[in-house]
């Protein structure tokens, strides 16, 4: 666990602020824990040019966090940027608690930090997990929106979350077993189905003993198996530009996945070795088991308690209006593409990239050009049509 799994909630909003003296430059970003009730305190981050247009950047999961290095798929002259790590995870107090932890809980905090940073209007950059609130807090709030950018469709329907949890097998079926044989030593029962995986991880998860970092693990090295299918280059996990994300050491959770997303550094290479799946826990950082127990722990609340969600195409009208990027790895295992087609048959103006050679991970190459050129669009987009994002400093109180 981390150290933020004893931190005291923190009720202050902290945003930098304070005066300066004179000739003394800005800092590179501001940051604090903004108190979102309910126990919960969400850490948040920003960068960039204040007079920008605001990109709100939702990472994967659920149980993911916050990764800077989704910045460098945008131009940092053009967007302000905030970050912020959804509840019980990442930064954000109490880690790991599932009280009050739900769709429109999040949703709600993404409106508080909207107001509690004064911003008017904002786009929203999401990834898997990440486009499921994003777009669930667009229909909620289209009024606040400016666009979106989003990367590993993730619908949250019955069918999506049943292909990651059990059909998926069929296309690996190795790395499947080993997961399902990690539940078995867990749990003392095999699953026969999606339904049962779910039934018997909750239990083990939440005890956050050796058996349950062990599974938190094994669900961590399967999903970030399926993640990546252009693997980049193996560079050393100590290299500092390489943390990443999401949805096993450090490097597996890497891949994790933005679906169920978003967590420590991208992955070297995926295998179906089983000690990828289960790495012995003496050898893992308290760093790499608190990312594989958040991200498991979550995901598995969400898909047993909050998924699917009230049905997000139909909904998609209240926001069709406004511009909006898809980009999907055709070769995406967590999130297959019939998710992101299904997106922008209702989304008439949407501009969908189909990424060949491309999987689930955020930063394989093809991936990565598309949301460059995405974030292009809609920047020369807003440019166009210049719409106020910041509310005037003096409302901030």
């Amino acid at each position: 666990m981390t150290d933020e799994a004893n931190s005291e909630v923190k009720g202050e909003l902290t945003n930098g602020e304070t005066a300066k003296p004179a000739g003394e430059p800005l800092p590179a970003f501001e940051d604090g824990l903004l108190d979102v009730g309910d126990g919960h305190a969400v850490y948040w981050r920003a960068q960039g040019p204040r007079d920008a247009p605001v990109m709100l950047l939702v990472h994967g999961g659920p149980g993911g966090a916050m990764n800077l290095k989704w910045a460098d798929v945008l131009d940092a002259s053009k967007w302000r940027m905030v970050f912020f790590d959804q509840r019980g995870c990442g930064k954000s107090t109490p880690f790991g608690k599932l009280e009050h932890n739900g769709t429109n809980d999040l949703i709600g905090d993404m409106e508080k930090l909207r107001v509690a940073l004064g911003i008017e209007k904002w786009a929203l950059f999401g990834g898997s997990w990440g486009t499921t609130l994003a777009l669930s807090y667009g229909v909620t709030h289209p009024e606040r929106c400016l666009g979106f950018l989003l990367r590993g469709i993730f619908l949250a329907r019955k069918e999506d979350i049943d292909w990651f949890l059990w059909d998926v097998q069929r296309v690996f079926p190795d790395a499947h077993r080993v997961f399902l044989d990690a539940i078995e030593t867990a749990s003392g029962q095999r699953p026969r189905n999606a339904a049962e995986i779910l039934a018997l991880t909750g239990a083990p998860l939440a005890r956050f003993d050796d058996a349950g970092i062990k599974l938190a693990r094994a669900w961590s090295g399967f999903e970030a198996t399926l993640s990546v299918v252009n693997k980049p280059a193996s560079k050393k996990a100590a290299d500092p530009t390489q943390k990443d994300e999401s949805k096993g050491e450090a490097s597996a959770i890497a891949a994790q996945t933005d679906a169920a997303q978003t967590i420590a550094t991208p992955p070297e290479a995926p295998k179906a070795d089983p000690a990828q799946a289960e790495p012995p826990t003496p050898e893992a950082t308290r760093e790499a088991n608190a990312a594989a127990i958040s991200m498991s722990l979550l995901e598995h609340h969400y898909m047993a308690q909050e998924l699917p969600p009230e049905p997000l195409l139909p909904r998609v009208s209240r926001i069709a209006h406004l511009p909006c990027v898809l980009v999907h790895g055709r070769f995406d295992m967590v999130c297959p593409a019939d998710q992101a087609q299904a997106l922008a048959d209702v989304w008439p103006g949407a501009q969908l990239s189909i990424v060949d050679a491309a999987g689930h991970w955020t930063f394989e190459p093809g991936n990565v050009t598309a949301l460059k050129a995405g974030g292009e669009y809609l920047a020369r987009t807003l440019a166009a049509k210049p719409t106020p994002t910041q509310i005037p400093t003096s409302t901030l109180g």
